[in-house]
């Protein structure tokens, strides 16, 4: 695997983990409520949840990638489309990040981490991304496909943690600034758009 490869992975993975959804809006929201230290385990259990589908990715779909070439393609060509709905998804929407309001019924860092692990796991559109992602960056000639996987999901993984860690600690300090700051939602809103246009085509080109 190429330097390029994992530069333009890391890119990718950092603007994705960026992207205002379920999973950032759930850590943001209980870093404000409850503090940090629960935004922590929020977000310590949904990259439980990424490890989760990825082990399902590298020991399931990484085998019939390898020994099916039409599903190798198929999967691309549905990971392409999907990079561009995304894409439009985020061009359509509201550029204004709105913090949901989430019913807390425990205060324990045990709690709060299981709730994240059940979002994440629970959310069929995380497998169905990984299946877009992927593949774009795996190639045979580069090596042994589940250890491309096995790399590029602890990059992921390790990148989800770290930028989920800094945004608990800075949720709770700068709370306008991510919910109210026009500026910000737009910058993030168009990086989305121009990544996953562009991710899209590559893939199906």
């Amino acid at each position: 695997m190429s330097t390029e490869v994992l530069y333009a992975f890391f890119a990718t993975c950092l603007l994705l983990i960026l992207t205002p959804g379920p999973d950032l809006i759930f850590v943001i929201s209980q870093s404000i409520t409850r503090g940090r230290k629960l935004g922590f385990a929020v977000a310590l259990g949904q990259v439980g949840g990424l490890v989760f589908h990825l082990s399902l990715f590298a020991f399931g779909v990484s085998a019939l990638i390898v020994s099916s070439d039409w599903i190798y393609k198929g999967i691309k060509i549905l990971g392409g489309v999907y990079l561009l709905w995304l894409a439009y998804s985020a061009y359509t929407s509201e550029t204004k990040i709105k913090l949901n309001e989430v019913e807390i019924t425990s205060s324990s860092f045990g709690s709060f981490m299981w709730k994240g692990l059940l979002m994440n796991v629970l959310n069929p559109k995380v497998m169905l991304f990984f299946l877009a992602l992927f593949p774009g960056f795996i190639s045979e000639q580069a090596g042994n496909v589940k250890e491309q996987i096995f790399i590029l999901g602890l990059i992921f993984t390790v990148l989800t943690l770290i930028v989920f860690s800094i945004i608990c600690g800075v949720a709770a300090r700068f709370t306008d600034v991510l919910s109210n700051n026009r500026v910000f939602s737009l910058i993030i809103k168009w990086m989305q758009v121009i990544l996953f246009t562009v991710l899209g085509l590559y893939i199906l080109l």
